[in-house]
């Protein structure tokens, strides 16, 4: 499931290594409109692949639950032998849509209105959106958008420069691809913000001028590096490990909106960080990353290998026990004090136990049956005699 999700920011960082590797030719003057020929030309592959493409199952389910062609690419994806197995995984599809249309009854404003109203999965969804804000604010984005000014007087085509992080950022996530399935979700996110952290105090002191310009080029490495193994692919992941399937659409939609919001964001307002704040224009992505770290030790739960059902009872366990150390508190502050009415309960109910015990000893206690009256047996045996045809005694 891991590796299956971060497969996403992996084709992602790939693309972005294509385009900068395409701009070494047609990035100047008169060459620079070819790059746009390029989106025209993928479009037609897509376009000369289409007849290639598997209809999804799930959609072909939906329609028709009999579908025969659904179960036919289900057995073909999954490499499937029995019919009974097929039945299992067809069953799958159609819990998992019915859930889903459970939760897409009402609209989508509604839908969001209901998960802010759950306790257990308002948490979940501020974990999905602090994860998204810190994503962006962690200043990864400021990182590629003006990654020129890193390598000014260090290397003469500074395209140069934004290449090799490119390239490091997609080692960094085939990285993460390899650690997804054996390593926490919390784990891989702590080391992301830690590692981006100190690369980000590292960087700002290469601006100071403590370090010389070839070690500014190594931080900004270590800080793309450190992202893709936990920030980077992380927080689109945990939405679908968090929620269950009637809320996974709305909380990816919200996730990505804002996540998108932030980008917007750290793209406009960089520059004028930099401006003002010159040497310490990073500052603000180290405070970020360190509240994120706080974050995730504390409030975070762990999403590797269990269930949204799972996930939210160790929630209600876990606010079941900071309830019970409240009540626990609050009974040692009032017995302290001596609260008349916690005084009144307690001797109300040692009286309520002290006579039941004394009507168990009597046998009189009623455990709430009543006993079988003699003159009942006697009709239900006379019933059941005339049923079977037997003379009355």
């Amino acid at each position: 499931r891991g590796t299956l999700g971060t497969l996403t920011q992996f084709c992602l960082v790939i693309g972005i290594f294509v385009s900068d590797l395409l701009a070494f030719p047609f990035a100047t003057e008169h060459s620079w409109r070819i790059l746009f020929s390029v989106t025209v030309v993928l479009s037609i592959v897509q376009i000369l692949c289409f007849p290639f493409l598997i209809e999804s199952p799930r959609w072909l389910l939906g329609r028709d639950h009999g579908s025969r062609r659904a179960r036919y690419i289900i057995k073909k994806l999954r490499g499937l032998r029995h019919e009974h197995e097929i039945e299992i995984e067809v069953n799958h599809f159609i819990s998992a849509a019915n859930a889903q249309a459970y939760g897409d009854k009402d609209d989508s404003g509604m839908a969001f209105i209901s998960m802010l109203m759950d306790t257990q999965v308002r948490r979940l969804l501020i974990c999905s959106l602090v994860l998204q804000m810190a994503q962006q604010l962690s200043g990864i984005n400021a990182v590629f958008y003006y990654s020129t000014m890193f390598f000014d007087g260090l290397i003469d085509n500074p395209l140069l420069g934004t290449t090799i992080v490119g390239g490091v950022n997609v080692a960094a996530t085939y990285v993460a691809l390899l650690l997804m399935e054996n390593s926490n979700r919390r784990t891989l996110i702590l080391w992301s913000a830690g590692g981006m952290l100190i690369s980000s105090i590292a960087l700002v002191l290469c601006l100071l001028g403590f370090f010389s310009k070839m070690a500014s080029l190594f931080f900004v490495i270590t800080y793309v590096s450190f992202f893709e193994i936990g920030l980077g692919p992380i927080p689109w992941l945990i939405v679908a490990e968090m929620f269950e399937a009637k809320y996974v659409a709305i909380a990816m939609s919200v996730s990505c909106q804002l996540n998108w919001a932030c980008n917007f964001v750290v793209g406009l307002v960089f520059p004028y960080l930099q401006e003002n704040l010159g040497p310490y224009s990073f500052v603000p992505f180290a405070t970020i990353l360190l509240a994120t770290m706080i974050f995730v030790i504390v409030w975070l739960p762990e999403t590797k290998g269990t269930t949204p059902e799972e996930l939210r009872d160790d929630i209600v366990r876990s606010l079941s026990t900071m309830l019970s150390m409240s009540d626990d508190i609050t009974g040692e502050n009032s017995s302290s004090v001596g609260n008349p009415i916690d005084v009144e309960w307690r001797r109300a109910m040692d009286d309520l136990r002290k006579q039941e015990e004394e009507d168990m000893k009597r046998g009189t206690y009623n455990y709430g049956f009543q006993p079988i009256e003699p003159n009942r047996v006697a009709a239900e045996s006379d019933w059941k005699s005339r049923v079977a045809g037997e003379p009355n005694m």
